[in-house]
């Protein structure tokens, strides 16, 4: 990235790579820009991978170091919504952070499901463990398409 405009022929050399390798810095990596947690910087938190077998759709959302009562499940219409919080857990001891790359705080993913998918809600299910969230979403089998005949009236 190049960003600084040509020096001129009476500018030093050094100065500019100087302000070159601060400001890609600054910009391409985010060295000097406040850390925030993934979850803040952009809205993907928790990560997901999305399956399809014959007879279901399965999510597994990554959520380590979470407690199950903190998360909630939801299918509003063709959207799987997957929200919670990470509560930050005070300790007895007091400590001095140096650096904080855990992320805290409430999230919330929706998750868009394959258009047309007929899901049957009592049958969804929902697995935490080690980390991980499964959500099971059972297929409905599709209504057989059939003729309809006309009645003169």
């Amino acid at each position: 990235m190049n960003i600084i405009p040509r020096l001129r022929r009476n500018e030093q050399p050094a100065v500019r790579s100087d302000i070159e390798r601060f400001m890609n810095r600054f910009f391409d990596n985010g060295e000097f820009l406040p850390r925030l947690p993934e979850f803040l910087r952009n809205n993907t938190f928790p990560n997901v991978n999305v399956a399809e077998t014959e007879s279901a759709i399965e999510v597994t959302a990554e959520l380590p170091g979470m407690d199950e009562k903190d998360i909630d499940v939801q299918v509003m219409g063709n959207l799987l919504v997957i929200a919670g919080e990470r509560k930050w857990e005070e300790e007895e001891t007091s400590k001095e952070f140096h650096r904080v790359e855990s992320g805290f705080g409430s999230f919330r993913r929706e998750v868009p499901l394959p258009q047309g998918l007929r899901l049957s809600p009592k049958d969804i299910s929902a697995q935490y463990k080690k980390g991980v969230l499964k959500v099971c979403l059972p297929k409905l089998e599709p209504t057989p398409a059939a003729r309809i005949p006309i009645k003169s009236a």
